[in-house]
């Protein structure tokens, strides 16, 4: 059972949306549901400058840059709190002046003017390009919020950079200036926060392209937006507490074989890496058994290795690569056994290996994990029963995407979200796309969007680690989703763990 079943359970950190539904969901509380807009603006607002009052403390001076519409009414809120509360001295810029404020904008903006006139600290002032923001403590952006669609103009992108080259802690409301909500691109130049408050929803662009430096922590403000209002979301973030909203099961067996059993198909000579370090990953994160197919050539490599693998040798004493001839005996040990396949680290690209992996594939109808070089076969497998591909799970990194998947995109995120989109829609089949972030897509669910570093996963021997992982957790849980997100945040914490070891070996990952 999937994720989206339970789709309640999913924090609402995780829920990633575009900067449309954003606006849409703002709009319906708004509109049909009947909370006002300063009202939500009040609740942004407060949630933000206790979030500023706990870091900045009391008797500060902030620098807050405003535009003109509701990103504006936000930062001018934040500073009335600030004010009245934290006893800081603001200074408020109007880059466009105080003409065509919308309408909240203007209720804040007079709102300050009363505090300013009852003797608070506050100077109101347009832009006259010579500020210095290494004269406050923090600045405040709201410039520009989501509905930013054009190149930035000048002065902003001058006094953008003034802000980002100051020492200076800087607070973006709701995206960061310039700053595309939807791909992480950005509009000519944008502010590069340090925290970003996210109001209502969290925004897919803060973890794509650009976005995921420029962001800086981002803090979701959740805002009272009802429940039966919310779209379901456009992208999901994989981190700790989605992990932990997943309740996973533990293996309960009476034997080895009742439960997380994983048969492997990998390695060929000179690439018997690949199945040790996957078969010892699998076998390390709680398989009951792990069955490792062996060329009979290969098998002493394996004995010494791998004692607590089950090993299985096909064919004869110098077969060192497979071949369609070990096709009956693989599949007769997996219809006695039933588990997860994992197919692919290290078997070579050998015409009869092409072959075998076909032939797999076609009548093996469980779970199965294609990666590496089994993905170099694809055009041999595309046309597979729909039936049996919706057990697939691909793993390719970005390179394999391209030359054995025909993935045609550039290193923009969003295109590379969008290929792997269209191509689990179009294939019916589960893709891991390795990269930095890392996405995952399924059929009929919102794919998934790493919020970590998984630069590591494109390392030499990572990749074989984190497809034995997937393999074990899938065998124990049943559940695609489960098992790649318990693969994948496994595998970081491990790394994260044997950061002082140089260089990196993935052998400490088993």
């Amino acid at each position: 059972m999937d994720l989206m079943e339970h789709q309640p359970q999913i924090p609402p950190f995780n829920r990633l949306y575009t900067s449309e539904q954003s606006r849409e969901l703002d709009r319906q509380t708004i509109s049909d549901f009947g909370i006002d807009g300063f009202t939500l603006m009040e609740i942004a607002a407060s949630g933000a400058a206790r979030r500023i009052a706990s870091m900045q403390g009391e008797n500060r001076t902030g620098l807050f840059l405003c535009g003109k519409g509701n990103n504006a009414g936000d930062a001018l809120a934040v500073a009335r709190y600030l004010v009245n509360e934290q006893n800081h001295r603001v200074t408020i810029i109007l880059l466009f002046g105080e003409s065509g404020l919308s309408e909240d904008c203007e209720t804040n903006l007079q709102l300050l003017k009363k505090c300013r006139d009852a003797g608070q600290t506050i100077t109101i002032e347009p832009y006259h390009g010579d500020i210095n923001p290494n004269r406050f403590d923090y600045v405040v952006d709201g410039l520009f919020g989501t509905g930013l669609s054009g190149e930035l103009r000048d002065p902003l992108p001058g006094l953008i950079r003034k802000i980002n080259q100051s020492a200076a802690l800087i607070y973006s409301m709701d995206i960061p200036t310039g700053l595309n909500g939807d791909t992480g691109n950005i509009h000519g130049s944008a502010i590069s926060a340090h925290i970003t408050f996210s109001f209502g929803t969290n925004k897919q662009g803060f973890y794509l392209n650009q976005g995921r430096e420029l962001s800086g922590t981002v803090e979701l403000v959740q805002l009272p937006f009802p429940k039966h209002l919310f779209p379901e979301p456009n992208t999901r973030l994989i981190d700790e507490s989605l992990l932990e909203s997943l309740h996973l099961p533990t293996r309960e067996a009476r034997h080895k074989y009742d439960g997380g059993v994983v048969h492997i198909i990998a390695g060929s000579s000179g690439l018997t890496g690949a199945a040790v370090m996957a078969a010892q990953s699998a076998w390390n994160r709680g398989a009951g058994a792990v069955i490792l197919y062996s060329p009979a050539g290969l098998m002493p490599v394996y004995e010494h290795h791998l004692p607590e693998i089950i090993k299985i040798s096909v064919g004869k004493t110098d077969d060192l690569f497979y071949k369609i001839s070990h096709g009956d005996l693989i599949l007769e040990h997996l219809q006695k056994k039933p588990g997860t396949l994992l197919i692919g680290p290290g078997i070579g690209k050998e015409e009869t290996t092409g072959e075998l992996v076909a032939t797999i594939l076609e009548r093996h109808d469980g779970y199965t994990i294609v990666d590496a070089d089994a993905l170099f076969f694809f055009e041999r497998i595309e046309s597979v029963s729909p039936q049996i591909k919706r057990n697939w799970i691909f793993t390719p990194h970005i390179g394999e995407a391209k030359s054995s998947l025909n993935g045609s995109f550039t290193d923009c995120d969003a295109e590379r979200l969008k290929w792997a989109e269209s191509f689990t829609k179009k294939h019916q089949i589960s893709l891991l796309l390795k990269g930095n972030p890392l996405f995952v897509t399924q059929p009929n669910e919102p794919p998934l969007i790493t919020g970590y570093d998984t630069g590591m996963f494109n390392r030499a021997g990572f990749g074989d680690v984190l497809a034995g992982s997937a393999a074990a957790y899938l065998s124990i849980t049943s559940s695609r989703e489960k098992a790649i997100i318990s693969a994948l945040l496994d595998g970081y914490k491990r790394y994260q763990s044997a950061d002082h070891i140089k260089p990196f070996s993935p052998e400490y990952l088993l």
